[in-house]
């Protein structure tokens, strides 16, 4: 019996309506997965066949002036496994117990920790980044067959499958090959992102761009026979240049780390070393400071402090706390430099006798009279010498460091000018130089009475940082221009010079006449006045001692020294700041003059600036031994005479078989000559007599009567009155042969 019609076209329509229904649901769920979630599915499946290495980019290098590679970065390995993968091959005789068993000992970590990593329950994990040479080559013998020679070649091929887990990434790690200027340069942490200092300021520049490696895998993780592979590389990262210079920063670290010790200095040492007529930086230190290859590491920090603190020498940080250990690494990286502000003392005289010449209220021959100290208001401060300097010369009270001139001087420029040039040389805001930490200052900011204005103009009630001050300094030097310090001279890649720094001035505080005027005072300073100490023959200096107190009530004292030279144009100007001295004299005359001294000294030989001798100083000139072996006697002794030395002949013959000073030697003046006429199988041993602390005439006389020569440095060249032997070459009970010549370096007590 058929349906009707009418009924059979209802079943089709309703048929038909459901293919319809479900067909339009097919394609909009089909459309759903193309178009609403493709992108998704497809970035599954793309993470599913495929392995993405990340290629970590190369930072840029970090030079000195010169082109002096002072930070750079290496390719290095990391080593990351596959879990997964090493969980499958178990059954082969391998395993995350076995693998890491292998690899822990070879990384230097804990067995438990490895296993760990290996056991995760994802696809990539890292091992240990950034491994030594030794580390990532130990691992590779693991995974090669032609390592294992007592095995078979399918024993072989069975051991390393059981390591086909475990893989390498090219990374990259830094290295310090001068290891110097920490506080400078700054370091990286564990992803390679500056943390202090240039590394860190220039992050951004620094920092290349990461490339990637597209790599075919199977879905369980493992790599596939048949593979492809995409790359894309990555980019290093731009260079940043210095305007340090390596060979001076070494110079400037040296004596610092000597300095640090000899004066056992508590709280360190911080020193700057600056162009003045640019205010780039050639050097900048602190010290002790800290390797930059390995910077958490305080242990040499603290035993240094220990040592100079007179307690026990620290050789681990195992007794100390988390919080102890972030407490010394923090004072460890603090750049005193720039973050210290302390009380700059009678150095800051130079910029209160700049403000005085450049008001006109007072001359170079302008009165005035010291009787030890002033009374000012209800108060009666002090000078630095007991009783006074008396009667005096503006030139003389700079030369004497003279407490009450320079508060004479404060008073007749008056509160309102003497803080207008304080904001005028740069010290009530900070300089913006490129390092992290910069401190401002810490100043009067209420109207200034007169005993503010007394004691700000020798130095005290203000605390500038040494930054603030050698920039100050260098304006009135450099023909009145304060300048922004500069630490970067250009930033480059591979195209050229992207940004360079150009010498930028900031303000004009003085003329140049009062510049030049100032200039020439402060190199009297050091001639005939309180800075006799930062002499160096040949080469005219310039500066000015300072000695600080740090806090009131206490013997805590801040010795320091600023020098420039040549003083007649200046090409360097040098600041040393010794933070509580813990020996018996603690003057920055005494014990910070001649350490700029010598950095100056060895600076400008560096940079190839003749000496200039005077006609005192060439009278003192070191002579050249001659050669006089061979020579009949009295040849010899002419030759000698003639170079005004003295002779000593040892033996009855006619010729001269040897002589002590070697020929070739420097020596002085008026020193002695042995000449030997006999064979001698080795000269009598003579003892090296003790000369500290005496005058150079006693010095002289002890030495020339135990048969040795004597050679001056120091403050003693240009002064002897006064002056006293501070240390020797050749130490005391020593046996040296006959006529040896011995160094002794002379100083001049200073009170200031």
């Amino acid at each position: 019996m058929s349906l009707p019609t009418s009924k059979m076209r209802k079943r089709t329509l309703i048929i038909f309506t459901c293919i319809v229904v479900l067909l339009a649901a097919l394609i909009v769920r089909v459309g759903y997965w193309q178009f609403v979630r493709g992108a998704e599915l497809k970035g599954y499946a793309v993470e599913q066949q495929t392995r993405e290495t990340v290629v970590n980019a190369n930072r840029g290098t970090i030079y000195d002036r010169n082109g002096k590679a002072i930070a750079q970065s290496a390719s290095v390995d990391t080593v990351i496994c596959n879990p997964q993968e090493i969980a499958k091959l178990k059954e082969k005789g391998g395993g995350p117990e076995y693998v890491a068993s292998k690899i822990a000992p070879i990384l230097g970590m804990e067995y438990d920790k490895v296993y760990t990593l290996m056991t995760k329950s994802n696809r990539y994990q890292i091992l240990k980044k950034r491994v030594s040479m030794e580390e990532s080559q130990a691992i590779k013998d693991l995974k090669d067959s032609s390592k294992y020679p007592q095995l078979t070649k399918e024993e072989a091929k069975k051991e390393v499958s059981k390591f086909a887990g475990v893989y390498f990434e090219q990374d990259t790690k830094r290295y310090y090959s001068y290891n110097i200027a920490p506080h400078i340069i700054g370091f990286t942490g564990y992803d390679n992102n500056g943390l202090q200092g240039v590394e860190m300021t220039f992050d951004d520049v620094l920092t290349g761009k990461t490339g990637s490696v597209l790599s075919a895998q199977a879905a369980n993780g493992t790599n596939m026979k048949m593979q492809y592979e995409e790359q894309e590389d990555a980019e290093k990262g731009a260079d940043v240049v210095l305007t340090i210079d390596e060979t001076i920063q070494h110079f400037l670290e040296k004596h610092l780390e000597t300095a640090v010790v000899e004066n056992q200095l508590k709280e360190g040492a911080a020193g700057i070393i600056m162009n003045p007529k640019t205010c780039e930086i050639l050097a900048m230190a602190t010290k002790p400071d800290f390797d930059l290859n390995d910077p958490n590491n305080v242990s040499q920090f603290e035993a240094l402090l220990s040592q100079v603190q007179g307690a026990d020498a620290v050789t681990d940080i195992g007794g100390m706390n988390d919080e102890m250990v972030a407490a010394a690494r923090n004072r460890m990286w603090r750049n005193k430099a720039i973050s210290d502000t302390y009380e700059p003392g009678s150095t800051f005289k130079i910029l209160t006798a700049a403000m005085a010449v450049e008001e006109n209220v007072v001359s170079l021959n302008s009165p005035f009279y010291c009787g030890g100290s002033l009374q000012v208001e209800d108060r009666v401060i002090r000078c630095h010498k007991a009783g006074g300097h008396g009667a005096e010369t503006f030139v003389e009270g700079v030369q004497n460091s003279c407490n009450p001139v320079f508060m004479e001087l404060g008073m007749r420029l008056g509160g309102d000018k003497f803080m207008e040039y304080f904001k005028a040389f740069g010290l009530t805001e900070k300089t913006g130089i490129e390092l992290i930490g910069e401190s401002g200052s810490v100043y009067y900011k209420h109207k200034l009475g007169k005993v503010d204005v007394a004691t700000s103009a020798f130095g005290q009630g203000n605390s500038i940082t040494p930054l603030q001050l050698i920039t100050a300094v260098s304006a009135v030097i450099n023909g009145g221009d304060l300048m922004k310090p500069q630490i970067i001279k250009e930033i480059r890649n591979s195209s050229g010079i992207i940004k360079s720094y150009q010498p930028e001035i900031k303000n004009k505080v003085i003329s140049k006449e009062t510049s030049d005027t100032v200039r020439e005072i402060l190199e009297t300073v050091v001639s005939v006045g309180s800075g006799k100490n930062a002499y160096i023959k040949g080469y005219r200096i310039g500066g000015k001692t300072g000695t600080s107190e740090k806090g009131r009530g206490n013997d805590k004292r801040i010795a320091s020294f600023v020098g420039f030279a040549p003083a007649d144009d200046p090409q360097i100007v040098c600041l040393v700041m010794m933070d509580e001295p813990q020996v018996a004299v603690k003057y920055g005359g005494t014990i910070a003059a001649p350490v700029v001294g010598s950095i100056i000294e060895e600076t400008l030989e560096y940079m190839g600036i003749e000496r200039q001798y005077t006609e005192d100083e060439m009278k003192d000139m070191a002579l050249t031994v001659p050669e006089v072996r061979g020579m009949s006697v009295s040849e010899a002794k002419n030759q000698m005479v003639g170079q005004r030395l003295n002779v000593t002949v040892k033996g009855d013959g006619a010729e001269v078989l040897d002589q002590l000073p070697k020929p070739g030697a420097s020596i002085t003046a008026d020193s002695n000559v042995i000449l030997y006429t006999v064979e001698q199988e080795a000269p009598p041993m003579v003892t090296v007599p003790n000369v500290t602390g005496v005058s150079m005439a006693e010095a002289k006389a002890r030495l020339q009567n135990a048969g040795l020569n004597f050679e001056i440095s120091g403050a003693g060249v240009s002064d002897s009155s006064g002056a006293y032997a501070a240390k020797q070459s050749i130490a005391a009970g020593e046996q040296v042969p006959p006529a040896t010549i011995v160094g002794v370096e002379f100083r001049h007590t200073s009170s200031d």
